[in-house]
């Protein structure tokens, strides 16, 4: 940083990864869905979306639970997000099904020019 009386000060340390502009950078987002209804290894997930839209297009995603259970999203019931998944094992009330999704994100580009 350039002070007014032209003197030079340090902001910040650290170190530099990469400079390399096609670099991958991955921004880690979970959706978090609770169980209302379940039958042996099925259940019907609220919370987890809020249209049959986002369901219909992460249909094919496997989604799990904090106690490790994996499944897939079979169908959409109604109009408000509800879902029916079946899981390779019964899962319990109290678990909270996961569906991890990740995002691309450009980094940011200043040109300062002295």
């Amino acid at each position: 940083k350039i002070e007014e009386d032209s003197t030079v000060s340090l902001l910040s340390t650290g170190t530099l990864l990469s400079c390399d502009p096609d670099r991958i950078v991955c921004k880690r987002i979970v959706l978090s869905g609770h169980p209302c209804k379940i039958h042996k290894r099925a259940a019907v997930i609220r919370y987890l979306f809020h249209n049959r839209e986002d369901i219909a297009y992460f249909k094919p995603v496997q989604v799990r639970t904090k106690h490790g259970r994996r499944g897939h999203i079979k169908e959409a019931l109604g109009t408000h997000g509800h879902c029916k998944i079946t899981f390779d094992k019964p899962i319990q009330q109290s678990d909270t099904v996961l569906l991890p999704l990740y995002k691309r994100v450009f980094p940011k580009w200043h040109f300062e020019y002295f």
